[in-house]
């Protein structure tokens, strides 16, 4: 929702000051008629900041004005995702979600199933480490890879939850949001649990692609990758267009070469849907992400993003040469730190941003200015002589 705030704040005192000082520069022989002159002015209104009409203004729907999201999650920490799908995503720059099993996870990598399925390697911590330090985001999978008891009471849901998150952390050293609920089941009791438990965004199955404004960010949906040849490229070409405008959460397990100890389980049994692909297939497939005009980024970062958009407003100032926005929100700013895309409208062609994450000179395209900001922060656009 975007607000232009009809008020204006104090802090604007301080640029018409440093308007007054500019000018005094250039009339050091006559300061105190200058000084008298602006003083008059300001206190009478006519030197204030007018605001920007608010159709000139708006939040981008997604990150740097992308076409739609993208987010690319991992279920289990099979250790094939750190050998083969972990420098595929560095290559292309890609950050992804990787959700693990709290007691399939250990010190070094180790072997480990479900009952009655045979054994496959899982990452340790200095792997999970690793995608930490990089960047991909840890989520939770889990203590154990079964489906949460909806006849359980809600307390005791909550503190398997619990357990799982605290172990990443300590693990970690940072806070985790994101849960991948195991074998994607869920209920309005155990969503309501994962919310208790401190999960902002939990990922489910489905089949379907969110929203710009997902109902619920507890219950996102997903497409999964159920083997090699599904999705194809003609289909996962078709959920990428499908996803203009919306948020497309991919949903994968296992990479194993072709001719692994693991496919050739798979296929002598005629496993259908081995939730399994080849590296090649999904470097292929992360090209055909690259490819779309998409903001592709952890499960986190987009639901950050979303929840910052709704519940930020802006206020929009303007000078004779100079913008001043400040963006506010009541939500924690220590939790929702997620940078927000700004779109202005104007007729300056080149300008000088200062106080953004990224100050430096722009020129406008089609009239139009992006700029990149943090809720709860004030940034000046100065335009360039």
């Amino acid at each position: 929702m975007l607000i232009i705030s009809r008020s204006i704040k104090l802090f604007d005192l301080h640029f018409q000051l440093m308007n007054i000082i500019d000018i005094m520069k250039f009339h050091k022989s006559n300061k105190q008629k200058v000084i008298c002159f602006f003083f008059l002015l300001f206190f009478s209104g006519s030197i204030q900041g007018q605001e920007i009409s608010s159709e000139g203004v708006k939040f981008c729907t997604w990150f740097q004005d992308k076409e739609g999201a993208i987010s690319i999650s991992f279920d289990d920490a099979c250790y094939t995702q750190y050998e083969y799908a972990f420098p595929i995503l560095e290559k292309y720059n890609l950050k992804a979600t990787f959700s693990l099993v709290g007691e399939w996870t250990h010190n070094t990598p180790t072997y480990s199933s479900e009952p009655n399925n045979f054994e496959v390697k899982k990452m340790g911590w200095n792997e999970i480490m690793e995608l930490h330090q990089k960047g991909h985001e840890i989520a939770a999978h889990g203590f154990i890879h079964q489906k949460y008891d909806n006849l359980l009471p809600k307390e005791q849901i909550v503190r398997q939850m619990k357990d799982v998150k605290e172990l990443i952390e300590s693990k970690i050293l940072s806070q985790t949001y994101t849960l991948h609920y195991p074998y994607s089941f869920t209920s309005e009791k155990i969503i309501t649990a994962a919310k208790e438990a401190g999960f902002l965004f939990c990922r489910t199955g489905m089949d379907s692609i969110n929203n710009a404004n997902p109902k619920n960010m507890n219950y996102l949906d997903s497409k999964a990758i159920l083997n090699n040849d599904t999705p194809d490229s003609t289909q996962l070409c078709k959920w990428i267009s499908d996803a203009k405008g919306k948020w497309l959460i991919l949903m994968y397990h296992h990479l194993f070469p072709k001719n692994s100890k693991e496919m050739n389980i798979l296929n002598a049994h005629q496993v259908k849907n081995t939730y399994s692909l080849y590296p090649k297939t999904f470097e292929s497939q992360i090209n055909l992400l690259v490819r779309s005009n998409y903001w592709i980024a952890p499960i986190v970062n987009i639901g950050k993003y979303v929840m910052e958009r709704n519940n930020t407003k802006i206020q929009i100032l303007k000078h004779r040469r100079k913008i001043v926005v400040t963006t506010n929100t009541e939500m924690d700013t220590s939790i929702y730190n997620q940078p927000l895309s700004i779109k202005i409208k104007t007729s300056w062609e080149k300008v000088v941003i200062k106080g953004s994450l990224n100050d430096g000179v722009f020129e406008t395209t089609n009239n139009y200015l992006i700029i990149t900001v943090l809720p709860r922060k004030s940034i000046t656009i100065l335009k360039k002589r």
